[in-house]
């Protein structure tokens, strides 16, 4: 789902080999407090923003937290990441956190990152799609996939609403590939993505034209939340003081990034300088991230019934989790900072 970039890559098998992580606070300042924090993705990008500000502003180290941040092997290691203590707090998708849970993985959400689901699928410039011919512009075509448990989860309800089944069309899953590069070279017809990587990925490779593109939810994909950070049950049990610290801090990071966005870009320039992101990229990408950090409430982090209550069933009925469970095995908000 994640705009990839070899360079990227490469850092992250650095990361991965060397077992690089980046700090906050005083190196080895006994006053405070360590907590490992594993991003859900094998190199570093514009959403890890807020704990990089978290990290270089000293609002980790404000928290007594010293916070360092670990990268998984691949999109699917940060839940075993946290059931195995490697990580005391992790960033996974919701439908991660439903499989997971399915599976008896003993993780916990504490709340959101974002609050609503701009996934998408996308045509290069000059490409037919929308939502009333989605059948007839379809049918036989390829479609990129990373093969996310995200795109897993809201392609069926695309090609539901199509009226389509997944053998007639194409879906190419390339884990490793760029899928901006992939569409606009032709190699696929279409690619699936989130709005704020999609759109900075394409304007990188400066495209004449616009993007057509259909969000999901705007044919029968569920509107809720992408991504969340977690935890395991044991730890929000144990270290619930830190997890409030950490939450605590993340508040307040998320709202100065908010505020100081191409300061904030900057930061993980700094701290990242061989992401294989540019400036430009990681820019666009956060601007486009904030307008679905706050609820229709405005308010940051707040996780709720309904939104787990209606991912649950949808996963539910597309067969990738076995049963619903009740909402209350996948969250809580008592580590959220007061408002």
């Amino acid at each position: 789902m994640k705009f990839r970039l070899a360079g990227a890559l490469a850092l992250s098998a650095t990361l991965v080999t060397l077992g690089v992580t980046l700090s906050s606070g005083p190196s080895g300042a006994a006053s405070l407090k360590s907590v490992t924090f594993a991003y859900d993705f094998p190199g570093p990008d514009f959403e890890l923003i807020p704990v990089v500000v978290a990290q270089k502003e000293g609002f980790f180290a404000a928290q007594g937290l010293s916070v360092k941040v670990v990268f998984p092997s691949n999109t699917s290691s940060t839940s075993l990441m946290l059931a195995t203590g490697t990580a005391q707090v992790g960033f996974v998708t919701t439908t991660d956190m439903g499989v997971a849970v399915d599976k008896k993985v003993p993780i916990v959400s504490i709340g959101n990152y974002s609050m609503s689901n701009n996934w998408a699928i996308f045509a290069k410039p000059g490409t037919p799609l929308t939502a009333a011919n989605l059948h007839n512009e379809l049918k036989g075509k390829s479609i990129f996939s990373y093969g996310d448990t995200w795109t897993e989860s809201m392609l069926p309800f695309v090609l539901k609403r199509a009226g389509l089944t997944a053998s007639q069309v194409d879906i190419k899953v390339e884990p490793t590939a760029i899928d901006t590069t992939w569409l606009l070279a032709g190699k696929v017809n279409y690619s699936t993505s989130t709005t704020n990587y999609e759109i900075p990925g394409f304007q990188g490779a400066k495209v004449k034209g616009k993007l057509s593109e259909v969000l999901g939810t705007a044919v029968g994909a569920p509107n809720v939340p992408i991504w969340d950070y977690a935890t395991t049950k044991n730890y929000a049990a144990t270290g619930g003081a830190k997890l409030k610290a950490f939450m605590a801090a993340i508040a307040k990071a998320t709202a100065w990034a908010v505020a100081n966005p191409t300061k904030a870009a900057a930061l993980f320039d700094k701290t990242y300088p061989a992401s294989g992101y540019t400036n430009a990229y990681n820019l666009s990408g956060w601007q486009l991230t904030i307008p679905f950090l706050k609820n229709a409430q405005g308010k940051y982090f707040t996780e709720t019934t309904a939104q787990w209550v209606t991912l649950s069933n949808a996963l539910k009925s597309i067969g990738l989790i076995s049963k619903v469970p009740s909402p209350a095995t996948y969250f809580t908000n008592q580590f959220l900072p007061a408002s």
